[in-house]
Order: structure tokens, then sequence, then C-alpha cells
């Protein structure tokens, strides 16, 4: 699909019944296949429809999002969150038949044994009678996502929304903390009640979905939705359990020496997003300038990462700015029609700014090199893998990072950077440990949710002290996180590949040039393999298994002494971030 710029693509109201005519036609096809040849062809007729949906879909979600209060785009939203999951009746019928198919052999030598594999976990998670159930919870997400994005906080004379008051929660005048994370958490306090009914509702949703496709509970089914192959919960619980013996006591170490460097003998939550009393890096510039300074950044990085940019940036492929009315966090998504990305964020004035566009064009390089593949699952990988690629992004930024906060901030940001990727990991466990609570016990009240939440919370971040807040003393935290909304069970993902990046990162500081393209093959990859074999192939030690938290400690591991080789690399560039020699031996 030719196109000049993203706000001129054209969409349509999908229409069920030509839909499901196209998907019977295929069908039938396959099924009175007397050849190889007439069955892989008819795939292939599947792959394209497919990517016709997605691409009229995509646009209309990335749209709703832009613009909640687009009365046109909420329409067509709503409608496509009822007709989905009909439509996926129609494709899981093709999915059957593929895997019923006298030509299964054939068929799997064409696309790949990953193919059929894929298909295989994919059918455990449909049938026809769970349709109106699908279709509830499309609703549900929905109305999360508009009940978030209605906020209208005052403040001194201006309206901001959620996203806005980020830069004013970080504020170097602690009144000014104060006060604006107040209303922030008022918001969500204010909507407590209306919040955890609908994900009250999620929860009993798809616990019944899942009972409905043969489940005991919801848990094994969400992983199979995320097409999980090679790992199962019980690995991940011991992944856990990994954190909380080796990063936890790290991340509350950072967080002591923190409070001592800013000088706070009383430390409030309204104080914790702060780490230099002279305030944290901000991005130098408006979002305009911004973007022009990731341009030039990426034109030093490497020809390739610039050219995807500079295509993102003259088709109108991004929509940066927070305003009214405006969906909340950021995203990726790849739009098969034009076999490009599109980038989604509220930008608020804070170094998060500048992670969206590492972080977030990561996504979107790897979508352009996965482009190529006619298998679309085959595009891009599993959640931990497409992380890895995202995260990886960041620290390969950090050569030229100066261009985007100014020569003056560099290590700042990085110091923050890189103990924010430390930190982040004991809240991402977090969310996925008070999930598995939530899905194994779907009866508990939102009070016992939210009491669950506070008790895995202090396991975990035990420096949260929430005395001065009954809404965050009482567990209200999570309500803020749209993936335990809209993605269950997805978050773990971020921890996983942020492990893994710090390998790319390590490598990079050995030869940079050599890593990138190391990472661009990663990206290529796509998602043609199962998560380890994927990691194997692209080269990393970690393909053998769930990554483990000793790369931070163990010197013999096979990541030698991740903070070691940071500290030293740092050392040597004469770092001065308001850190003590004695701060920088907690990476040691």
């Amino acid at each position: 699909m030719e196109f000049t710029n993203f706000k001129d693509l054209k969409v349509y109201k999908p229409d069920p019944e030509k839909i499901k005519k196209q998907y019977e036609e295929i069908t039938n096809r396959i099924t009175n296949a007397q050849t190889p040849d007439e069955a892989t062809n008819a795939i292939l007729d599947s792959f394209k429809l497919q990517d016709e949906i997605s691409t009229n879909f995509d646009i209309i979600y990335i749209r709703q999002t832009i613009n909640t209060l687009d009365e046109e785009y909420s329409k067509l939203n709503d409608y496509c969150d009822e007709i989905m999951p009909v439509i996926q009746e129609y494709s899981s019928a093709v999915d059957k038949a593929i895997l019923n198919s006298r030509f299964l052999e054939e068929i799997g030598e064409k696309f790949g044994k990953h193919y059929i594999d894929l298909l295989k976990v994919s059918d455990k998670t449909f049938k026809p009678e769970i349709i109106d159930y699908l279709i509830n919870e499309n609703k549900l997400q929905s109305q999360y996502r508009k009940v978030v994005s209605s906020a209208q906080i005052e403040y001194k004379g201006k309206t901001y929304t959620l996203a806005q008051l980020g830069s004013l929660m970080q504020s170097q005048d602690r009144e000014v903390r104060k006060e604006t994370n107040e209303l922030y958490w008022n918001f969500y306090a204010e909507h407590d009640k209306e919040i955890g009914d609908i994900y009250d509702k999620l929860v009993k949703v798809r616990t019944t979905i899942a009972q409905k496709l043969g489940y005991d509970n919801f848990i094994q089914l969400g992983y199979d939705r995320l097409l999980r192959i090679g790992y199962n919960y019980e690995d991940v619980k011991n992944y856990r359990d990994e954190v909380y013996i080796n990063i936890v006591p790290l991340s509350n170490e950072l967080f002591e020496r923190k409070i001592k460097r800013i000088g706070i003998t009383d430390p409030h939550y309204y104080d914790y997003s702060l780490t230099f009393k002279s305030g944290n890096p901000v991005p130098k510039g408006n979002c305009e300038e911004l973007v022009e300074a990731a341009s030039h950044m990426y034109s030093k990085m490497n020809h390739i990462a610039s050219e995807k940019f500079e295509f993102m940036r003259s088709h109108g492929l991004f929509d940066l700015e927070s305003k009214k009315g405006k969906a909340p966090g950021g995203y990726e998504a790849y739009v098969p029609g034009i076999k490009a990305p599109f980038i989604f964020s509220n930008f608020n004035g804070t170094s998060g700014d500048i992670d969206v566009l590492t972080h977030e064009f990561g996504h979107a390089l790897q979508a352009f090199l996965g482009s190529s593949y006619v298998v679309p699952s085959y595009r891009s990988p599993g959640y931990e893998c497409c992380e890895m690629h995202s995260m990886s992004m960041e620290f390969f930024a950090y050569p030229y990072i100066s261009l985007l906060v100014g020569e003056e901030q560099d290590e700042k940001y990085r110091y923050n950077h890189l103990v924010s990727a430390i930190n982040f990991i004991p809240y991402g466990v977090s969310v996925d440990e008070f999930q598995h609570f939530v899905y194994a016990n779907p009866e508990a009240t939102h009070e016992q949710r939210k009491a669950e939440w506070r008790k895995i919370e202090k396991k975990y971040l035990p420096h949260r002290k929430y005395e001065d807040n009954a809404f965050l003393e009482s567990g209200g935290y999570w309500l803020r996180q749209t993936h335990i909304f809209d993605s269950p069970f997805y978050y773990i993902d971020y921890t996983i590949a942020q492990v893994v990046a710090f390998e790319f990162f390590i490598e990079s500081l050995d030869n940079y040039k050599a890593t990138f393209e190391k990472y661009l093959k990663f990206d290529r990859l796509g998602g043609a393999y199962p998560y380890k074999e994927l990691l194997k192939e692209a080269g990393y030690e970690n393909g053998q298994g769930i990554p483990t938290i000793e790369l931070m400690y163990n010197s013999e591991g096979p990541h030698k002494d991740t903070c070691q080789i940071i500290q030293q690399n740092w050392e040597e560039i004469g770092i001065n971030v308001e850190l003590t020699n004695q701060e920088w031996a907690v990476f040691l």
C-alpha cells in the first residue's frame, strides 16, 4: 500500500459477512486440496487476508487512542471490539483445516516447524462458544482506557492529563512534588471502585473463557495466548525467586543511597521519583527539537537505523505529545499493509520522552527488518524477545545521548537510566506475581486484590512506604498499570528482556559496531524460532533458558561481572554526577 502520510490512510467499517465468505473459501480450499501446492497457496492467501484485516483494525485503534474523544473512531473501535472475536472464529477454522490437512508435513516444510507449533498452541485458545465472552473482554479493556484517558486535573490554573503531570511529579521543589503526586493518585482513588469493578469483570470473564476451553484457570491460557513455547509458569516463578534473592537487596541499597544523596531524612512516596538534588535529567528541547536530535543520533549510530527513522518522520508515523483525550502510555504498532510501524506516546518533559525515542524505535526497527517474512507470526518474536530489541536500543543510545539531553546531563542520564533499569526488575516481577495471585484466586474481592498487591510490593519493593497516602497504603498502585488490564502476564517479559539487554550493552562497550550488527541480525530473525532457539541463533548464552540474575554478581558466570564492567567504563570517562566513590562501589 503506497502512502504519503499516515493521516491520509483510509479505513473502512469491517464487513463480517464478507470476511466470513473469504475465510470460508480459503478453509474449503485447504480442506479439499489435492496437492501440497494447492494447500500452501490457500494459506498464502489467508496471510494476505489477515494482513488486510489487521491493517484496517490497527489504523482504527491507533487513531482512537490518539483521541478517545473522537466519536467516529470511538464507534469504529467499539465495533471492532465486537466483531474481532467473530472474525477469530473464521480464521481459527483456517488454522484447524491446516492442522487437519493430509499435507501438514509439506506445509511444515514450506513454512517451518515453528509455524505449525504456533498453530497448535493458538488452537487451544479458541472455541466458537467463547465469542460473546471475548467481545465482553474487549469492551472492558476499552472501558478502562476511556476512564484513565478522561483525567483532566487542575493545578495552579492549568489543566493536565495524567501523563502531563509527570514532569511536575519529579520537580526539585518538594512541595510541587507532593501536591502533584496527591492530585495524580487522588484521580485513581476517586475512580477506585469504578476501575476495580472493570477489573473484577475482566478477571471473571477471562476465568470463564479459560474454563470453557478446558483450562483449570486463566493462568495457562494467558501463557498460551502469548504463544510461550519452551518455558512455563514454574520457570517464571524460579526466575522471580532469583530476583528476590539477588536484585531486591541491590535495588533497596540503590534507593537508600539516593535518599541520602538528595538529602531527605524522612522520605515520602512523592520523593521516590527524584534521583538528584539538582533535578533529574530532562530532554533538551521540545518535542520537535527532540525528534530532530534523535534523527541526528541515528544518523551517527547506523545507516539502517537512520534510514528507517527518517522514513517514519517523513510519513507521519509518530504521535508523541500528550494532549486532552489521548489514551495513556506509549506503544509501537506494526501496520502490515504499509510494512511500517507507528509510534504512539505521551511526551511530558521527563527522561521518559527519551526512552520512547530509543525503546519504541527499537521495536520499530525490528518491525521494519522483520517485515520481509511472509508468515505474519514470524515478523516479530514473542514479547520477551520483542522487549530485548527495545531495551537494548536504549543502551545503544548511550554514546550519543548528549544529543538528546545536552552534554551537561550526559552522565546524569546514563546513571539514572542504568539504576532505573536495575530497579525496574523487582517492580516487573511484582506485577507478574500479583497477576498469578489474581487468576489463581478469581473470586477475590477488589480490596483483597489491593491487599495482596501491597503484600507483594513490600516483598520486592520494601523501600516503598505510603503512611501519608491511604489509597497507596491500601494497595492501589497497580491500578495505573495498563498491562494488567490489557495484556495479562505480559509484564514479566520486560524484566527478562532487561537482563538480556545488559548483555548487548556489555558487548557494545568492547566493540560497538560489531555488537550493533549482531543486534540487527537478531532483529531480522523476527519470530521464526521459539524463545530459546531464537536467542541461540542470535548468539546469546541466555538462549539456553530463562535469563538468570547471577550476571549481576557472579564474576565467574558467563557474563563476567556486569556491574564491574559498567563501573570501570564510566570511571575511565571521569563520570561525576553528584556521586561519591563509595556510591559507585555499589556496582562492584
